[in-house]
């Protein structure tokens, strides 16, 4: 089971950072926070399924970690506020869920998206040690 939870993990990173344009990070002091947005269809199944995720075209995902430096660059825990407005100002609902496994800690939301819709996501980290960051992502999702 241990084994299987690392795959899981494994494969959640590697989903979640394998779309390079999509994925942005900040340096907050001894921290650097990754985060991104995509559509839950791209993650594999068996990922979807362990962590349960819808998988939809019409389904956004925001994954946000917050790594301590250092050499084996450990997931650490934060305070994360986020909102997300679309182009025409409405306000969408965001609630985080946190995922610890490990080493890794990740705080990832699931979200309803238009085709073509794009999405501006306000984020702010706050660390352990009352660091604060404040992040803008933009990002536009395709369901045909």
């Amino acid at each position: 089971m241990k084994k299987l939870l690392q795959l899981i993990g494994l494969s959640l990173l590697f989903a979640f950072h394998s779309i390079a344009f999509a994925e942005s990070s900040q340096t907050i002091g001894d921290y650097i926070v990754h985060y991104n947005a995509i559509s839950t269809e791209s993650l594999p199944p068996a990922v979807a399924r362990a962590y349960g995720i819808t998988r939809s075209k019409n389904r956004g995902l925001l994954n946000i970690s917050v790594l301590k430096k250092g050499g084996n660059f450990e997931g650490v825990e934060a305070t994360i506020d986020v909102s997300a407005t679309n182009l025409t100002g409405q306000l969408r609902d965001i609630k985080l869920r946190k995922i610890q496994e490990q080493n890794a800690v990740y705080y990832i939301s699931e979200f309803s998206v238009a085709d073509q819709e794009t999405l501006d996501f306000s984020i702010k980290v706050t660390t352990a040690d009352n660091k604060t960051g404040n992040m803008k992502l933009r990002q536009q999702f395709f369901s045909n």
